[in-house]
């Protein structure tokens, strides 16, 4: 496997965030912006700690500390906070309330987290309502839409036109006419549920073919963390010899505790490897053995690895637990088929070119993914049986058209090697969601109760529409006819009318193809960026320009903002009191500042629009923020040693009244006035106690007892549901098997280059990327390999013109060795700024997908075909010298 030149130092808890800046820099050099400290508004939040001004070496006791939420996208719970006077920030800190351990550690935040002041009440900020110049109800000017001027209207305007148009909708179309876009299932509206429902989208955005029904493989659902095989960080670090990270970088998205947690690995001995088209910041860091794969070709690699297990077991042994694939697998050979099994196959002989006389060899293998023979021999030697290896999966290569099979894939390697229910040994996505931390929750809240109920409101559509209600998570909610729409036919049901149905992929709640007909006049959207994150943005464009109205609410100004109508301005998470919590602690988020403008939280915009509608907000949100924030905590638990749960906080009466709720003084491990004071409440660890967690020991103990969630209660390497269900829903009619095989991706011979998009430091998806500290310090480049860079006659620093066939993009260059030829890295969670001529200029990786949903409608987000060439029409300018705003007109 490829190593890197330079082996990483070693570095201590303190120094260890720079290995991620220095890993940058390796890649950013010419490209960074000179970081600067300006004065006045724009440098109100900088780093360095100016505020009205300029900068000032404000006392840290010169005002107050609060506790600030990151709006994270990494799963994370860190500790992050403001020092606030006169009620601005003027600094902020991380965790700095005790001495740090691996038994009891410093929650730190990342650069994002230090920046969500800035994000909450940066200069783009919404802060009032506004409407569009030229929209009215009788003239839309739908083409005005994204370069008409803003108009500042007051609350009770901008709420009388979004109910009217609202009623208009409903009694004139039916439910089926409103579409939220990029509503993911998240149920963020009570308002939309009480007057029929809506079509919603659904996308793979994140988690690619990982949102396949994982229960029918015996695995948990990725939607609840996916963390039930994963085995305790102590563990980990304690007892694995190798640690595998496949197509995930830590490093840069899981900044704080999760590297933190790896690197400590590491100093135990751990021996990383990292796979993927990119020798990324965690490799760096790590200083991992590199397997480059082509973005997308993970099929044909992790095949390749299957073929050498199975022939380096033969020839030398030693590599293939046998006795774990046939007492806790179905499906992998002749040996091991269930009773059910519709066709005589399965992976071993498919591998071995049984069925359609193609071994799946290195040499095969190699010649698609790119991997030398040699590195696919090794990698299948490292993941054998003899050492205790951890398989940690992120989902950069499920998010790849054509990549179905990839969750099967690599539960077999890992089941091939015997790598689960056992110590140093377990499988899944690690450091995704959980930073490591598997097992059952040591701390947890209680019920807030918090969620809504439209059962009692009566429909504004007509009485022979139809109308679903159920019940999901603590909400009760209607859906119009069921309807969802696949992320690759976003717009074609607002363009053409025409979309396929196949239920929702959450939850493994797919139902035949069907296609279907609709008739959209009103976009809704709440935080929404189907602009940014869906596919098609030009395309989504036209769409937001054809409808009767578009309205939207946000806390900034993010690209569906600036397509829409109407904009009502939130209260971020700043100006809210909350909670959150992790596997091992559990967090307090206090009210850091309250600014005088009229953005307005969430739940008073439905309140206000539900009584406009004539419904009864009381009854559709039965209890209060407050109250439910307090039935968090007073029903919050902590576990003990004997693995029992204990009542977490003491609540005097006080602490009752001063929140003005109803309940009962009770008795716990810590108070809760204290709690509120320090942040966070951990539950301290040591290597070996009472909280260690081998992921599904039970199940290795006793299958029988403790059967999978799979039919077969096993983990089934061959699947016949996964089989009926993808062939239920292929929406190019594709043929799937029940086991993982390799289907050709054709190349479009007009284009290059793979481009893939790498999790990157300034944002969190669409999260962060407005924020002017963040865009100075990284300034998102492509990333592209010297010697392809050098036969397009580019240099480090030069801009080039991306294109694909659904758009282009305008990128300062990064030239690296760090990136496999033939591919293009664009870092994740640019915002776009489409010019007058369509082009791109903000960088975002949307902009190049499009194209027709295949197999189960997987997005292509890490394997866009493109072109790409020197652009020298003018110059780009900066991230850091453009600013997304909406009011400045109004």
């Amino acid at each position: 496997m490829a190593k890197n030149t330079t082996s990483a130092p070693t570095l201590n808890r303190r120094s260890f965030v720079a290995a991620g800046v220095a890993a940058s820099a390796c890649l950013a050099s010419g490209c960074a912006p000179e970081a600067k400290v300006g004065t006045g508004k724009e440098a109100s939040y900088a780093q360095q700690g100016a505020y009205e001004g300029g900068l000032a070496n404000t006392s840290l006791n010169d005002g107050e500390w609060k506790f600030m939420e990151c709006n994270k996208g990494c799963g994370g719970g860190c500790v992050n906070m403001a020092l606030v006077k006169d009620g601005k920030v003027v600094r902020t800190k991380t965790d700095s309330s005790h001495e740090d351990s691996l038994e009891h550690p410093q929650f730190r935040g990342c650069l994002r987290g230090r920046c969500a002041a800035e994000l909450d009440f940066g200069p783009d900020r919404l802060t009032y309502p506004v409407k569009r110049k030229h929209w009215s109800p009788d003239d839309p000017h739908g083409e005005l839409r994204g370069q008409d001027e803003w108009e500042r209207i007051s609350w009770d305007e901008a709420l009388d036109i979004v109910a009217d148009q609202l009623k208009k909708v409903y009694t004139t179309y039916g439910p089926r006419a409103v579409f939220y876009p990029w509503d993911q299932r998240n149920d963020r509206t009570p308002v939309l549920d009480a007057c029929g429902g809506y079509i919603a989208s659904w996308d793979t955005q994140s988690f690619g073919s990982y949102l396949m029904d994982l229960a029918q493989l015996g695995l948990p659902e990725v939607a609840k963390g996916g963390l039930g095989t994963v085995n305790d960080r102590f563990d980990i670090i304690e007892n694995a010899q190798t640690i595998v990270l496949y197509a995930q970088d830590p490093a840069w998205s899981a900044i704080a505790f999760a590297a933190w947690n790896l690197r400590a690995a590491k100093d135990k001995g751990a021996r990383f490897v990292c796979v993927g088209p990119f020798y990324n910041a965690s490799a760096n860091a790590f200083d991992a053995d590199w397997v480059p794969v082509f973005p997308g070709t993970d099929t044909a690699f992790m095949l390749g690895v299957i073929f050498e297990m199975l022939r380096l077991d033969e020839e030398e042994g030693g590599i293939i637990d046998w006795d774990f694939l046939h007492k806790y697998c179905i499906g992998f050979d002749d040996e091991s088929m269930p009773q059910d099994a519709t066709l005589n196959e399965n992976i071993k002989g498919y591998v071995l070119g049984q069925y359609d006389g193609i071994p799946k060899t290195a040499s095969w293998a190699s010649a698609i993914c790119g991997t030398p023979e040699s590195t696919i021999t090794e990698f299948a030697r490292t993941v054998g049986k003899q050492d205790n290896v951890v398989m940690s999966h992120g989902y950069a290569a499920a998010r790849c058209s054509g990549s179905e099979d990839i969750p099967q894939l690599f539960l077999t390697i890992a089941c091939m090697g015997g790598h689960m229910g056992k110590p140093g040994n377990c499988y899944g996505p690690l450091w995704v969601d959980g930073s490591g931390c598997g097992g059952p929750a040591l701390v947890k809240l209680g019920k807030g109760g918090d969620g809504w109920d439209v059962s009692s409101c009566v429909p504004l559509c007509s009485p022979d529409e139809k109308v679903v209600v159920r019940e999901t998570g603590s909400n009760i909610i209607r859906t119009a006819a069921d309807d969802n729409v696949n992320g690759l036919e976003l717009y074609n049901a607002v363009l053409d009318g025409r979309y396929s149905n196949v239920g929702i992929c959450w939850g493994g709640q797919w139902r035949p193809i069907e296609e279907r007909e609709c008739d959209i006049h009103l976009i809704w959207g709440e935080f929404s960026s189907a602009l940014r994150a869906g596919a098609d943005i030009l395309r989504g464009i036209e769409a937001f320009k054809k409808v009767d109205f578009v309205v939207m609410r946000d806390h900034v100004p993010k690209m569906d903002c600036v397509y829409a109508d109407i904009v009502l301005p939130l209260a971020g998470r700043q100006q809210q009191e909350s909670l959150g919590t992790r596997r091992e602690e559990v967090c307090y988020y206090s009210v850091v500042a309250s600014p005088d403008d009229e953005a307005k939280p969430n739940r008073w915009v439905n309140e206000q629009l539900l009584e406009r509608l004539g419904y009864d907000p009381a009854q559709v949100y039965p209890v209060s923020p407050q109250q439910a924030l307090y039935n968090q905590m007073a029903g919050a638990t902590v576990m003990n040693e004997k693995g029992e749960y204990e009542t977490l906080f003491t609540i005097t009466q006080s602490d009752i009244d001063e929140m003005g709720v109803e309940g009962a003084p009770q008795e716990g491990k810590i108070g809760l006035s204290e709690f509120k004071e320090k942040g966070i409440y951990t539950v301290e660890r040591k290597a070996g106690d009472a909280f260690t967690h081998i992921g599904l020991a039970d199940f290795f103990a006793d299958p029988d007892a403790n059967p999978l969630p799979s039919a077969s209660g096993k983990f089934e390497l061959y699947c016949q549901a996964k089989a009926e269900t993808f062939n239920m829903i292929s929406f190019d009619g594709r043929t799937f098997k029940p086991y993982p095989i390799y289907s050709e991706q054709t190349k479009p011979e007009a284009y290059r280059f793979r481009c893939f998009s790498p999790h990157y430091p300034r944002s969190a998806g669409s999260t962060y990327s407005n924020v002017l500290t963040l865009r100075e310090a990284w300034p998102a480049p492509l990333l592209l390999n010297s010697k392809d860079a050098e036969n397009l006659g580019i240099s480090d620093g030069d801009v080039a013109h991306i294109s694909s066939a659904a758009g282009s993009i305008l990128r300062r260059v990064c030239v690296t060795s760090l990136i496999m030829e033939g591919t293009a890295g664009l870092p994740n969670g640019c915002w776009p700024k489409i010019d007058e001529e369509g082009i791109d200029r903000g960088g975002c990786g949307s902009t190049l997908i499009g194209g027709k949903p295949s197999g189960m409608g997987v997005t292509g987000h890490n394997n866009v075909w493109v072109n790409i060439e020197k652009w020298e029409d003018d110059e780009l300018g900066e991230d850091c010298e453009w600013q997304s705003v909406i009011q400045a007109s109004a």
